[in-house]
C-alpha cells in the first residue's frame, strides 16, 4: 500500500447527454481516403527513421516495444517542390478549440491545436500536432464544424527535428486529467515555464485514434463514452481519498454509480492497459473500509497486462505481487492533488 498526500479539489458539473459520432460521424483528419477504402495502414501511416510501420501506431510501438506512442502518425499525400507536406488537417468532429500553440519551439508537439468535442457524453479532446501553420482565424474559442481546416501539415517540433521526408500529422484522442494541472507543474520544478495551461501533453492521457476510428466505423461504438466503457481493464485500484477530482466533475459519466449523501472515503478506480482512468466508483465509510487518506492499493489486475506489456504499465511486475507503478503515482498525483 502506498501513501500519498492531498490537496482539496472541486465539485461535480451536470452531465452532457447528446452524442455527436451518431449525429455528425467521424472525419478523418487528412485527406488521404485509404482508411475510408480500407485499405491497410502502410497507404496512410507514418513510421519513424526506423522505418518499421507499427512505430507510427498508438502503443508500445518504439526503441523494440519500449517507449510509449500517445497518437497516430499520418503521411501526407501531397508536396511542394522542396518536398514539404501540402496537405491540410482537419477537426474530425464539430468542437471548440480550446488550445493553439503557435510556436514550434514551445512544445515537443511542435505547432499544434487541442479542439474539445463537447456534444460527447463524455467530452474528449483531439489534438492536431507538428503542424507546419495555423490558420490566423484558429482561435481558442472559436467553434469548427467537423472537417473544419485547423491547420496544415508539416513537421514542427521543439527539441528536435522532424525530416521533409517524414512529415506528418501527429493525432491524439484522449481526456484531461486534472484542473489543477499547474500546481502539479510548479512542483516538478521544471526548466521551462508550462506555455500550454490545461492542455499541456503532461497533462492529457489517450486512447488508440486508429482503434476509435475503426471501431467507429464498423459500428461496434456509436460513441466516445461507449469506446472507453469498452476497453479493457488492466487494473483496479483503490485511493483512498475524501476529495471529488476534477477529472469526475468534467467527465461524471465514467461513475459506476452516483455521489450519495454519505461520508465519501474512496474511489475504487479502473485503469486501461495505458492508464485512462475509465470507471470510477465512489466507496464510503459505512461501507467497512479501511484506510487513510492517501493509501493507494491495488484490488484486482490482468496478469497478461502486467507480465506482457513492455512501457506504460499501470502496475509494476513483482515477486510475490504486482505494485503500482510510478506512471500510475504520477497520474495519481494530477488526479488527486497528491504531493
Amino acid at each position: 500500500m502506498i501513501r500519498l498526500h492531498q490537496l482539496p479539489l472541486g465539485f461535480l458539473a451536470p452531465l452532457v447527454c447528446s452524442t455527436l459520432l451518431q449525429a455528425d460521424g467521424l472525419v478523418w483528419p487528412t485527406p488521404n481516403p485509404a482508411f475510408a477504402r480500407g485499405e491497410p495502414i502502410a497507404a496512410f501511416v507514418q513510421p519513424t527513421s526506423s522505418g518499421i510501420l507499427e512505430s507510427g501506431l498508438f502503443g508500445c510501438v518504439r526503441n523494440g516495444g519500449y517507449k510509449f506512442h500517445e497518437g497516430l502518425d499520418l503521411y501526407p499525400l501531397r508536396r511542394d517542390k522542396r518536398g514539404e507536406a501540402l496537405d491540410d488537417t482537419y477537426a474530425i468532429l464539430p468542437g471548440r478549440v480550446v488550445h493553439v500553440s503557435r510556436t514550434a519551439g514551445h512544445s515537443s508537439y511542435g505547432r499544434y491545436v487541442v479542439v474539445v468535442h463537447e456534444g460527447e457524453v463524455v467530452p474528449f479532446y483531439s489534438l492536431y500536432a507538428h503542424l507546419a501553420s495555423v490558420p490566423s482565424e484558429i482561435q481558442p474559442g472559436k467553434t469548427v464544424p467537423a472537417g473544419a481546416i485547423i491547420g496544415r501539415m508539416g513537421r514542427s517540433a521543439g527539441g528536435y527535428t522532424i525530416p521533409r521526408s517524414r512529415a506528418h500529422l501527429h493525432l491524439e484522442v484522449g481526456l484531461r486529467l486534472t484542473d489543477d494541472f499547474q500546481t502539479w507543474y510548479d512542483r516538478q520544478k521544471y526548466s521551462s515555464p508550462n506555455r500550454h495551461g490545461l492542455w499541456n501533453g503532461v497533462n492529457l492521457v489517450g486512447v488508440d485514434p486508429l482503434d476509435f476510428f475503426e471501431q467507429s466505423r464498423s459500428g461496434n461504438v456509436n460513441s466516445f463514452y461507449d469506446y472507453v466503457r469498452k476497453l479493457p481493464v488492466a487494473a483496479r485500484i483503490r485511493v483512498y481519498s475524501s476529495k471529488t477530482p476534477s477529472f469526475i466533475k468534467n467527465y461524471e459519466a465514467l461513475m459506476t454509480r452516483p455521489l450519495e449523501n454519505r461520508k465519501l472515503v474512496a474511489w475504487d478506480i479502473a485503469f486501461t492497459p495505458f492508464g485512462l482512468p475509465k470507471a470510477w466508483t465512489p466507496r464510503y465509510l459505512d461501507e467497512g473500509l479501511s484506510g487513510q487518506a492517501g493509501d493507494v492499493k491495488v484490488l484486482a489486475y490482468n496478469p497478461k497486462f502486467v507480465e506482457e506489456q513492455t512501457c506504460r504499465r499501470v502496475l509494476d511486475p513483482g515477486a510475490k505481487a504486482p505494485s503500482v507503478s510510478s506512471t500510475t503515482i504520477r497520474i495519481l498525483k494530477k488526479l488527486f492533488g497528491f504531493k
